[in-house]
């Protein structure tokens, strides 16, 4: 038998809808396009996750409901460590593109909220 690590791994939420349709884009590209794009040139490829994943978030008197899509990559880091700072950064950018408040990430055990600029 052999067994290869891939290293770290990461995934995020982006809301289904936002994906597929360019008119949630500021910028009018195909969402899927730059997501696809992006992490198959930063982590050599991802996976996505479709189904029924769906989230509430907000507070207890007011939650939104999105039914979301799973991106998720495997990795080993660098030594300059940059593969997570440069995800983050690619979220806060997508996150303003498509007008969301922020993106939900996570990172090994680390979950996080990324918030655009």
């Amino acid at each position: 038998m052999r067994v290869e690590s891939l290293g770290k791994r990461a995934l995020f939420l982006i809301p289904s809808i936002k994906v597929y349709n360019p008119k949630h884009s500021k910028s009018r590209q195909s969402v899927a396009k730059t997501i696809h794009s992006f992490l198959n040139l930063t982590f050599g490829g991802y996976t996505c996750a479709s189904g029924n994943i769906y989230g509430y978030f907000g507070s207890n008197t007011h939650s939104e409901y999105d039914e979301l899509r799973e991106f998720r990559v495997a990795f080993k880091e660098d030594e300059l460590r940059t593969k997570v700072p440069k995800l983050q950064e690619f979220l806060a950018i997508l996150c303003k593109d498509i007008n969301e408040e922020c993106i939900y990430l996570e990172c090994g055990e680390d979950a996080m909220l990324v918030y655009p600029d």
